[in-house]
């Protein structure tokens, strides 16, 4: 007996090729729709495309810059290590690289840029250090050297082999002075913080004599400053860059050694991967944020089309549903076509956003501190593979409720269904409108709310700062803060001066802690707000004990430069305070810039200020004085040198220049007419380049351009963005009309045929779409400027330099467009109807 197994198991029709045939027929039918889906995804996936082709860019560059900065591309390293530790750590498996040089010193005649004198063993290691040759070979002989362009340029050698260089250096506790021949040179780095000088292997023999190892390790200990010179300064590559600081202490732990204890080391905090670990949780929602809205932007925009183009083809799905299709397979046949037009507008969009961001990169990065890079997008495969899955999953998710629309509806429903005016569908395109005015809102806003006043208040005092190159370089190593006499002369004899500010400071000043600053003190230490490391971990256990006094940055200015001291707590009167008895303490250094309460020190207190009078016969004063207030004392008028658990103060100006030979003017504060301040620049120029190039200056016209170049920065590729998705609004709207309009023809044939005008019928529709554009004003306007308001005004206490402002501008520039899409579109749209009779489109629903 033969029992049918029919309804037991599911009978399988072999039907996929019905289903793709019927969706391929389909598109041909919806030309227009399939243009504007195109369109749409193409946008869309150029919008992801560009977006993370510059994260990627600006990435690149970042870690590229940071190699510069660090002074190589490896993982990490160990510092001052011996022969014995080198080879005990780098014969670990995990290690797949490794090099070496040695530090000797740095050169004394050179100051307008830190130069170290070091010994590489081989040729091929120079390009880990970023040294390239232009000319000449490797150092061999005991007087040949490598140099660069910046050493070149101060000693006032010409580019060239064989040139004769004089240089000073110490080594070991004697002072050497010696002429080198230039075996070779290389374009200096200006991004590195200091410039290599390579000697010989037979000079650093000659220099190192008998020393061994431990006679260097010894030195370093008595002399910390001369610490690592003659050892070893370590570099290798692991596989990969993630979790560096894991990887080196634990080849240093197997090497038998105990991190930094025993061997220091190093993480090259350059890899993206090491440093994304300790990211600040901000950066990955503001990340976050901006790949949502551009999701977002890109589902309302394909989902809205693929939403009225099922209402439209409705009557067309029933009758699939009439004679067997299901609602699976009808979801298919969307879904299926979706992914037919996405292999047409993935790829151009790709190309195009690719394009674009290989374009926008170096011009965007011109504005930066890395413009003096040579920078390009490099090819990264994740951009092109981020882009097709994002646009991809987008297409995928927009098609999804459409297609369980068309699947849902029945038969009857769908032969009855009569377009006309879909709340739903209204609002679907209300808010693609709303959301591109939103985000150019925000764009707009962020642009406009970065404050140039508050960016030059923070680097300059006057319209121009005249001082040494130890306030103006990061890489200068000089200790001289004094202004050249006949540089202050020449800038004072100069026409159009309105005012003259000075800045002093001191180096020679202690605070004697009492008994309430030790235990302040003590109280950070126990709560790790003071920098802990080799350095000062002896210097905090002294102070707590009583064993040391605590050292002090000492800073003078005259009445017009203490206006601009922030007060904290206190109050702060400028005569009174000039008389000689108050201080003004500014806020503590320790792990980090310390809150006004964890200082030391409050108004009323007193302090007891030791320093050395005379530097011969070390005669050391002291003087008590009374803290009047706490205050925040600018970037533009301290010496940009920091230094931990250490204290700023501000005393009266009388104590600097009543005893000058301890005290220095170390900035001069000009403020020039302004028909006068080009000749006043060109004086400095000529004078910082051609006759001392040991002083510098900055101008308010030149942080200007350099502030409106990071603004250009983020306008460029801000508004670029928000361009592309208003852009895309637009075509939302425009798409949302004349679909609306097509499948209304039915409806305005029956108002025609009960004696409405043609006229009357324009007038009804451009009055529809304004009140499309009205609402998605009212709602952009609300929404975009309440979220700007809470989100960039959040940025108030975090950029020193940005204020939030409310922006008009993104509605000016939008709703006119909007408005005359809203006009012109109807008028199009119904010449096109008008081509059929009134007749025919009553028929042609039927």
């Amino acid at each position: 007996m033969i029992i049918p197994l029919v309804g037991v198991f599911p009978m399988r029709n072999k039907n996929q090729g019905a289903v793709r045939k019927l969706a391929v027929r389909s598109l041909k039918n919806n030309r227009m729709r399939n243009t504007f889906i195109i369109l749409a995804i193409i946008l869309t996936c150029m919008l992801f495309t560009t977006s993370f082709s510059l994260v990627s860019g600006m990435m690149q560059a970042a870690q590229e810059q940071t190699m510069h900065e660090v002074g190589g591309r490896a993982h990490a390293g160990l510092k001052s290590a011996t022969r014995e530790q080198y080879e005990a750590v780098t014969k670990d498996p995990r290690i797949k690289k490794s090099y070496y040089n040695i530090f000797i010193s740095y050169a004394e005649n050179i100051v307008k840029r830190q130069t170290e004198l070091r010994y590489v063993p081989y040729e091929d290691d120079l390009s880990e250090y970023f040294i390239q040759l232009e000319e000449g070979h490797f150092p061999e002989k005991e007087n040949e050297m490598i140099v660069d362009t910046f050493v070149m340029d101060e000693l006032g050698v010409e580019y060239t082999s064989g040139e004769t260089i004089h240089l000073t250096f110490s080594f070991m506790g004697e002072v050497i002075e010696k002429d080198f021949i230039v075996s070779g040179w290389y374009e200096g780095d200006r991004i590195s913080h200091a410039s290599e000088i390579i000697v010989s292997q037979a000079y650093w023999e000659k220099l190192k004599g008998n020393r061994t190892d431990a006679d260097f390790v010894e030195w370093g200990r008595e002399h910390p400053n001369d610490r690592g010179v003659g050892l070893y300064a370590v570099n290798f590559y692991f596989d990969n860059a993630t979790d560096l600081e894991e990887k080196v202490c634990s080849v240093i732990s197997d090497a038998g050694y105990v991190p930094e204890k025993e061997l220091d080391y190093g993480v090259n905090w350059a890899y993206m991967e090491n440093r994304m670990d300790s990211a600040d949780p901000i950066t990955f929602v503001i990340l976050a944020s901006a790949v949502g809205v551009i999701l977002l932007t890109g589902y309302l925009i394909i989902y809205n089309i693929f939403q009225i183009s099922v209402m439209n083809d409705i009557r067309f799905y029933g009758l699939l549903k009439t004679i067997g299709t299901t609602k699976k397979q009808l979801k298919k046949i969307i879904t299926y076509q979706a992914m037919i037009l996405s292999m047409v507008g993935i790829p151009i969009g790709i190309l195009l956003g690719y394009g674009i961001g290989k374009l926008v990169l170096p011009f965007a990065m011109n504005f930066t501190e890395n413009g003096q890079m040579e920078i390009s997008l490099k090819f990264n495969p994740f951009i092109l593979l981020f882009s097709v899955f994002f646009s991809v999953m987008t297409v995928y998710l927009s098609c999804r409720r459409p297609g369980k629309i068309a699947g849902g509806v029945s038969p009857v429903e769908a032969v009855r269904y009569t377009e006309g005016r879909n709340k739903k569908k209204s609002w679907v395109v209300i808010m693609a409108i709303s959301l591109s005015m939103i985000l150019l809102t925000f764009v707009m806003t962020a642009v406009g709310s970065f404050r140039l006043d508050s960016y030059l208040e923070s680097r300059i005092v006057g319209d121009f700062l005249l001082g040494s190159n130890g306030i103006f370089s990061v890489t200068s190593i000089s200790d001289d803060y004094a202004i050249s006499e006949d540089y202050m002369d020449m800038a004072d004899g100069a026409e159009g001066i309105i005012s003259k500010d000075e800045l002093w400071a001191r180096f020679d000043n202690y605070v004697k802690l009492d008994e309430k600053g030790i235990n302040q003190y003590k109280k950070l230490d126990e709560e790790g707000k003071l920098r802990k490391d080799e350095y000062t971990e002896d210097m905090i256990e002294w102070v707590i004990e009583g064993k040391e006094d605590l050292r002090m940055y000492s800073y003078g200015y005259t009445n017009n430069l203490l206006e601009k001291l922030k007060v904290l707590e206190g109050t702060l009167d400028i005569e009174k305070f000039q008389e000689g008895d108050y201080i003004l303490i500014g806020r503590f250094h320790g792990s980090e810039t310390l809150e006004a309460s964890d200082g030391l020190y409050h108004p009323g207190d007193h302090v007891k200020v030791a320093g050395i009078v005379d530097g011969a016969k070390l005669q050391e004063i002291e003087k008590v004085y009374e803290v009047m207030a706490v205050v925040d004392i600018p970037y533009s008028m301290d010496l940009h040198r920091y230094t931990a658990n250490v204290m700023d103060v501000v005393l009266p100006l009388r104590a600097f220049t009543e005893s000058k030979e301890n005290s220095v003017c170390f900035a001069l504060s000009y403020k020039v007419e302004k028909e006068k301040q080009e000749a006043f620049e060109a004086m400095l120029k000529d004078y910082t380049e051609n006759t001392n190039k040991f002083m510098g200056y900055a101008s308010k016209n030149s942080l200007k351009q350099e502030f409106d170049g990071m603004i250009k920065v983020i306008a460029v590729i801000g508004i670029s963005l928000a361009a592309v998705i208003a852009f895309i609004g637009i075509l939302n709207f425009v798409n949302a009309m004349i679909t609306d309009i097509i499948s209304r023809k039915r409806e305005f044939a029956v108002l025609q045929s009960i004696g409405m005008t043609g006229n009357q019928l324009v007038r009804m529709l451009i009055l529809e779409g304004v009140r499309y554009v009205a609402a998605a004003g009212v709602i952009s306007f609300i929404v975009g400027s309440l979220l700007a308001r809470i989100i960039l005004g959040a940025l108030n206490n975090v950029i020193m330099f940005f204020e939030y402002q409310f922006q008009i501008m993104p509605f000016i520039m939008m709703l006119p467009v909007l408005l005359i899409v809203a006009v012109i579109v109807p008028v199009a749209a119904w010449h096109r109807l008008q081509k059929k009779s009134i007749v025919e489109r009553l028929r042609e629903n039927e």
